[in-house]
C-alpha cells in the first residue's frame, strides 16, 4: 500500500501500474497478483484504509456533540472533527480527488457513513426548519464542499481559528431560522391589474 500511495501521490493515476507498484515495493509481480488482481483492486484497498482512518475521528466526536448545550457548541465540535478528517494524509486525499477516475472511486469521508446520519445529532438544536432531513443533506454538502476546497487549495486556512468560526456561522444561521411570517403579517396584498385610462 505504501508503494501504491507513493506512486499515486507523486506521479498520478496514469503512472500507477502493477509493475511500478511491485518494483517500488521490491516484490515479484507474481506475488503482488496473489493479493491484488489489478491496480483497481489496489486502489480500492488504499481508499478503504484512508476512509477507516478518517472515519474514526468523527465517530469519536459524535457522542460529545449531543451533550452540548447549544447549537454553536455542537457545530464547533463537528466542524473541528471534519477539518481534522481532512488533515489525515492530505496528500492522499488530494490525489484521490484529483487523479482517480470516478469509475474507481469509493465514497470518502462523510459520504461513506450513510450520508447524513451522523448529523442527526443536530436535529434537537434546530429551530423553524420545515424539513430537517433535507436541511441536514444540504448542510452536509455545503460544509464538506467548503472544507474540502480549503484542504485542496488553501490548507493554510485550517490553521486560522476564525475559519472554524466562519463555517459554524454558515451552518448556525441555516439551522436556526426566524419564524415564518404569514402573508398578512408581511403586508402582502393582491396586485391589481393596471387599467388603461380612457381618453
Amino acid at each position: 500500500m505504501q508503494a501504491a500511495t507513493y506512486i499515486l501521490v507523486k506521479f498520478g493515476w496514469e503512472r500507477l501500474t502493477t509493475n511500478a507498484i511491485a518494483e517500488r515495493a521490491g516484490v515479484n509481480i507474481g506475488s503482488l497478483y496473489q493479493y491484488f488482481p489489478n491496480k483497481q483492486a489496489i486502489i480500492a484497498e488504499l481508499q478503504r484504509r484512508h476512509v477507516l482512518q478518517t472515519r474514526e475521528i468523527l465517530s469519536k466526536a459524535l457522542p460529545q456533540v449531543s451533550e452540548q448545550r447549544s447549537l454553536r457548541e455542537a457545530l464547533t465540535l463537528l466542524v473541528v472533527a471534519m477539518i481534522d478528517e481532512h488533515r489525515v494524509a492530505p496528500a492522499v486525499h488530494r490525489a484521490i480527488d484529483a487523479e482517480l477516475p470516478r469509475s474507481v472511486r469509493v465514497p470518502l469521508g462523510d459520504e461513506s457513513r450513510g450520508g447524513d446520519q451522523p448529523l442527526q445529532v443536530l436535529q434537537p438544536f434546530m429551530k423553524n426548519v420545515p424539513d430537517p432531513h433535507v436541511a441536514l443533506r444540504i448542510a452536509r454538502i455545503a460544509a464538506h464542499a467548503v472544507i474540502h476546497e480549503a484542504a485542496s487549495h488553501q490548507p493554510e486556512l485550517f490553521d486560522r481559528p476564525d475559519f472554524v468560526d466562519e463555517v459554524v456561522a454558515l451552518l448556525e444561521g441555516y439551522f436556526r431560522r426566524p419564524a415564518a411570517r404569514s402573508a398578512v403579517e408581511i403586508g402582502r396584498v393582491p396586485v391589481k391589474k393596471a387599467t388603461r385610462s380612457k381618453r
